[in-house]
């Protein structure tokens, strides 16, 4: 699989980097996604409270995080509607992030203008490192800055293969919007095995995905559903999970 990341002394070093919190330029749409990939993962193994805050915080992230002057600003008010609490509690969740490390007040609220908020990368990354892996050893490897594994399918797999492959028409519906993401930035895994899916039901809060056989839907669940999951709730913040079916 190709490395999306460039040379890591740029665009990688920024994640690492307490003094960068900007991430722009060539690479950076894939490090936004596997940002919100580490947060997921960590959601779906942490037990607790530091689940529920990985969880909020990637909806802040994906709705609300300004990457070019990297920071968010949103209201106490705007935070509970998001989250669905009262603003007390979202008051309470704020600190608790902040206690945490994962984020900093950058200008403190003022008459008439919310508190801003810089994102601490580092923190965030040290406390989902161990789940990385968790999502496949080519992420933990981009992660880690280390140079990923050759990309090669093990010879026990074998992909999905097809004369052609094409990005479903944009029709408005969610899944084209992704698989436009994932065909541009990661070409080799969209034609493997992400190129046969359809989109089956969006409803609830829940993207259902078709696939073309048990396997494909088997494979794609274990192996790339929170990859998935972090692009669509890039596109679509109020998303909460995603299937993979077999339709035939």
């Amino acid at each position: 699989m190709t490395n999306t990341y460039g040379d890591p002394s740029t665009t990688f070093a920024k994640l690492h980097t307490s003094a960068q919190t900007k991430i722009a330029g060539p690479g950076s749409a894939s490090i936004k996604y596997d940002i919100v990939t580490a947060l997921l993962a960590a959601s779906a193994h942490e037990a607790g409270p530091k689940a529920r805050l990985a969880l909020r915080l990637t909806l802040v992230i994906t709705a609300r995080f300004n990457w070019r002057l990297g920071y968010f600003a949103v209201g106490q008010k705007q935070l509970a509607q998001m989250w669905g609490v009262t603003e007390r509690t979202a008051k309470r969740e704020i600190a608790h992030l902040r206690a945490l490390g994962w984020i900093r007040v950058e200008k403190a609220a003022a008459r008439g203008r919310v508190a801003q908020h810089r994102i601490e990368f580092p923190a965030v990354l040290r406390d989902t490192r161990p789940y990385w892996t968790a999502v496949g050893p080519d992420f933990a490897a981009r992660m880690s800055g280390l140079p990923e594994d050759s990309g090669k399918t093990p010879d026990n797999i074998v992909p999905m293969r097809v004369k052609t492959v094409s990005v479903p028409a944009q029709d408005g519906t969610l899944w084209p919007k992704m698989a436009a993401h994932i065909e541009a930035a990661e070409p080799d895994l969209f034609a493997a095995w992400l190129c046969g899916l359809t989109e089956l039901d969006l409803d609830g809060g829940t993207l259902v995905l078709g696939a073309p056989t048990r396997f494909i839907a088997g494979y794609v669940e274990t192996h790339h559903r929170l990859r998935l999951l972090a692009i669509a709730t890039m596109l679509e913040p109020t998303l909460r999970n995603i299937k993979v079916i077999a339709v035939a």
